[in-house]
């Protein structure tokens, strides 16, 4: 009995590992294959990554539990209007990987009735289902892929919003500490609904005070995130740190 459960485990975490691997490199291939660069790729505690995106891609341990479920990023080298739509595209990548290799593996399975394959079956299945579905649930850091992927093609304000804080995030990649955010692009994840796109703003507006070293403003943005602090995911605020 003790040496089936300790198969079992084995089996879900080789699927896992291996499931979550194919889903996060269907993200990163689609942003290669359009000549992004890869800038993260972490799957449970281990990462591949660029501190920016022109230094070499490193090996390395992920500290954020909230990332070890997977993530998977790519950015082009400049923004420009076309960018989003295939951020759009690589967002599906991931998810349609999950469910080609969820139906291989389940064809081998119903071929050689190996377990190991219908576990990598069914945990690949159930990823590429639980990511593609249009699902106002969040995963810890923003909406779901096939929810992001929705908001972008609607064409709306959810649209804008996404359009708005991509470029912001790319900006700030391109040209590091000392960049200046668009303010009218600010004014959109300001002005959002939605927590996480507000706390984003903020940050991002705190980030050019704090280049013109406005302490007054940054004071007012300090207190204002903290107002929607609970509110927002855990990992938008792990990773906004105004000081």
């Amino acid at each position: 009995m003790a040496a089936k459960i300790l198969t079992v485990i084995i089996y879900a975490l080789i699927a896992y590992f291996f499931s979550t691997t194919v889903h996060e490199l269907g993200h990163v291939v689609c942003g290669l294959l359009h000549k992004w660069k890869l800038m993260m790729l972490v799957v449970g505690p281990f990462k591949l990554y660029r501190e920016d995106i022109n230094s070499r891609v490193r090996f390395g341990l992920e500290k954020n539990p909230t990332l070890w479920g997977g993530c998977g990023g790519s950015f082009p080298a400049k923004d420009d209007d076309g960018v989003i739509d295939i951020f759009a595209k690589i967002l599906l990548a991931g998810p349609l990987a999950s469910l080609l290799l969820g139906a291989i593996f389940m064809t081998v399975f119903v071929l050689t009735k190996s377990d190991l394959a219908l576990m990598i079956g069914l945990v690949s299945l159930g990823e590429g289902i639980a990511c593609i579905l249009p699902i106002n649930v969040k995963t810890g850091i923003l909406y779901n892929d096939g929810t992001r992927f929705k908001r972008i093609v609607k064409r709306g304000r959810e649209r804008t919003e996404e359009k708005a804080l991509f470029s912001i995030i790319i900006k700030g990649m391109l040209e590091g500490d000392n960049a200046i955010f668009d303010e009218d692009q600010l004014d959109i994840l300001c002005g959002s609904t939605d927590a996480d796109f507000k706390y984003y703003g903020l940050f991002y507006r705190f980030l050019n005070a704090k280049v013109r070293n406005d302490e007054d403003s940054m004071k007012r943005l300090r207190l204002e995130a903290e107002s929607i602090k609970e509110k927002a995911s855990k990992y938008t605020v792990s990773v906004c740190v105004m000081e």
